[in-house]
């Protein structure tokens, strides 16, 4: 029985296995999604690449109107594109900027698609995390640090990317050292290294090596400066030596020597020595760079020797054990002090021939007395205007003489001079003394009554004279000239009229009377003005009325016009005279009389331009009894003028004859008649 019971066991569990085998697997989702972020973490907020892959386990629809978006936004979109049904869609890229606070997080994505019309979707994220700052790794190294002037020095610049990062546009500067850029890379892989050597030549001077390095990483530009600084020192050994000498004094010169370390390198065991080498200094010293010392040392000169040459030299050890040794070239000449006490000369001059106006010389004899305790040498006998007269190369102790033949002109006294160096070297002025000189025993009377000038005066003397005649004629040409310029001056002004002006007012009139003066000389002829004839016109059309009684009245006929040489009357009684004579009514006003008498004389012209006689040209009975006759046609030809202002005029009044007096017309100015 147990045995058909395990049968019967055995066959369940083989049905159920072939019950697996044949029937398909069913799969927990239908979509699947994986992402993959390049890079996978960040030191800080970039950049970063999401690559999709999308697979479809649907094996009977495919996937359509597929879109990827990130917090709502969407990344992605498969237009026109399908995943098939147990297909997939690979390498789909979805790049995003990520916060610094989105690292270490999960980024949400969310992939949406339709299903045989329907809407599906699905959530997927993934974490970029946190890395550590990418920063590059710098290093350099020298061959040397210490050179002298013109010495090599290599440097070795080695940069390394020792992130996980690739790193591009790296840059090394290093000014101190080169005025270009030592390093240029393109790019530099992760965990990448490039090394550089750079030659740099020494200088004078000392140089500190600061690289500087720029680089990007992950889209951002990094620099890097953290290097410690190298100092190339130049290796430099050199002391300055100053000398300076002082005044010579009874107990010596004295001497101040400096010396100061102006190298780069400590000098040790220094001494200085003159050229008998004789110490300044008791005990050697040493000197750091930039430091100095003073000493003060005293030569004494010996009076045995004119001249002492000297020279100081210095000697020492450098810090790499090499002596170090300084000899400037300077020499200092000393001579013994010399007191003006240690001096003693004299100088006396006598006539030996006196001067005479015959040879024009004279001769002379010079001593010098030497009591000295010094020597002197490179002397020299001076004469004021003469010059040098002897020269010696030494002076010996006693006295020195000598005759001396001077040319002189006239007499004068003579001014001789000593002067000569002492062992100092000083030129000292060592005696002088003044010699009279008179003329000769022979000629002394003569000769000072009238000396006789030398040539080279007499020449300038008649020069001198020539030049002060001329002068006098000169002057007295110019005194004659200014007094015909007055005198013809003088006539010009006689010629001139003088004319008191009181002012520019007063100037301005007597110009305009000139002008008027000018204008009335102009006679009367056959011919109206037209000028008088238009302003008459102008008057008369104030009323047309009144304009034709005056077209129809007859002309009235004036007195012959008086010569040019008659005074010119223009005193308002006569006007009237006139006024009252022509027309036969008594004046009223200055402008009603002066149109009057420009209308009479208007048509008098007109009158004879017509052939009508003039009652100037009959004989004076003729004039006469015309005037008797016709008095009612001389009234009404008079009465024209009524037509201008009045309205009623007065009954003419028989009056007896009177006397014409004329006036003149100024030039149409009516204004001069109203005032």
């Amino acid at each position: 029985m147990m045995k058909s019971i395990l049968k019967a066991i055995l066959g369940i569990s083989a049905a159920l296995l072939c019950f697996a085998l044949y029937i398909p697997r069913a799969h927990a989702e239908e979509v699947k999604i994986d992402i993959t972020a390049t890079p996978t973490e960040l030191p800080d907020s970039g950049s970063v690449t999401f690559t999709f892959e999308i697979t479809n386990y649907n094996a009977d629809y495919p996937m359509k109107d597929v879109a990827i978006s990130n917090n709502g936004t969407v990344c992605y979109e498969m237009k026109d594109q399908i995943i098939p049904q147990s297909g997939s869609a690979r390498d789909i890229p979805v790049t995003l900027n990520i916060s610094q606070s989105q690292l270490g997080k999960p980024i949400p994505f969310v992939v949406t698609w339709t299903r045989n019309g329907e809407p599906m979707s699905q959530e997927a994220s993934i974490t970029v995390q946190q890395a550590e700052n990418p920063i590059i790794t710098v290093m350099r190294t020298a061959s040397t640090t210490n050179a002298k002037p013109g010495d090599k020095v290599v440097l070795t610049y080695t940069v390394k990317n020792t992130t996980k990062f690739d790193m591009s546009g790296i840059t090394l500067i290093d000014e101190n050292v080169s005025d270009t850029p030592i390093l240029q890379l393109d790019s530099l892989r992760a965990s990448g290294t490039y090394s550089i050597d750079y030659t740099y030549t020494m200088g004078e001077e000392s140089v500190t090596s600061t690289p500087f390095v720029t680089y990007t990483v992950n889209g951002k530009t990094k620099t890097f400066s953290s290097l410690d600084p190298l100092e190339l020192v130049m290796v430099l050994i050199r002391l300055d030596l100053k000398i300076q000498a002082g005044t010579p004094t009874s107990s010596g010169v004295t001497f101040t020597i400096d010396v100061e370390n102006t190298g780069t390198q400590e000098i040790r065991d220094i001494s200085i020595s003159d050229e008998r080498a004789n110490l300044v200094n008791d005990v050697p010293f040493s000197l750091a760079p930039g430091e100095q010392t003073t000493f003060s040392y005293i030569v004494v000169p010996v009076m045995s020797e004119p001249l002492r040459s000297v020279q100081f030299s210095l000697a020492g050890t450098d810090s790499f054990e090499n002596p170090y040794t300084l000899a400037p070239k300077d020499v200092y000449e000393i001579y013994p002090y010399v007191d003006s006490s240690q001096i003693n000369v004299t100088v006396r001059a006598e006539t030996v021939t006196p001067w005479t106006s015959e040879s024009g010389k004279l001769s002379a004899r010079v001593t010098i007395s030497n009591l000295s305790t010094v020597e002197l040498t490179s002397i020299t006998v001076l004469e004021t205007s003469i010059g040098v007269v002897k020269n010696f190369e030494m002076l010996p102790a006693g006295e020195t003489s000598f005759d001396l033949d001077i040319q002189l002109g006239s007499p004068r006294n003579l001014s001789i001079t000593i002067k000569g160096y002492d062992p100092t070297g000083a030129n000292r002025e060592l005696a002088s003394c003044v010699m009279p000189v008179a003329y000769g025993t022979e000629t002394a009377s003569a000769e000072s009554a009238t000396p006789a000038p030398s040539g080279s005066t007499t020449i300038f003397d008649g020069l001198m004279t020539g030049v002060t005649k001329v002068l006098i004629v000169l002057a007295a040409l110019m005194v004659l000239s200014f007094i015909i310029l007055i005198a013809l001056m003088a006539m010009e002004r006689s010629k001139t009229p003088r004319l008191s002006v009181g002012g520019e007012d007063d100037l301005d009139d007597y110009f305009e009377d000139s002008k008027d003066r000018q204008t009335i000389r102009k006679s009367y002829d056959d011919k109206p003005d037209p000028e008088e004839i238009r302003y008459t016109k102008r008057m008369l059309t104030q009323n047309s009325n009144e304009y034709q009684e005056f077209e129809q009245a007859k002309p009235i006929y004036l007195p012959p016009p008086a010569p040019v040489s008659e005074p010119v009357v223009r005193t308002q009684e006569k006007a009237e005279h006139v006024t009252q004579e022509t027309t036969g009514y008594p004046a009223r006003q200055a402008s009603d009389k002066t149109r009057r008498t420009v209308i009479s004389e208007t048509e008098a012209c007109a009158e004879k331009r017509a052939g009508r006689p003039d009652e100037r040209e009959k004989p004076a009975e003729a004039r006469e009894q015309i005037r008797t006759s016709e008095p009612a046609k001389q009234r009404a030809q008079a009465g024209v003028p009524r037509v201008f202002e009045y309205r009623q005029q007065p009954k003419p009044q028989a009056k007896p004859k009177q006397t014409v007096t004329r006036v003149h017309r100024l030039n149409n100015n009516f204004q001069d008649d109203e005032e």
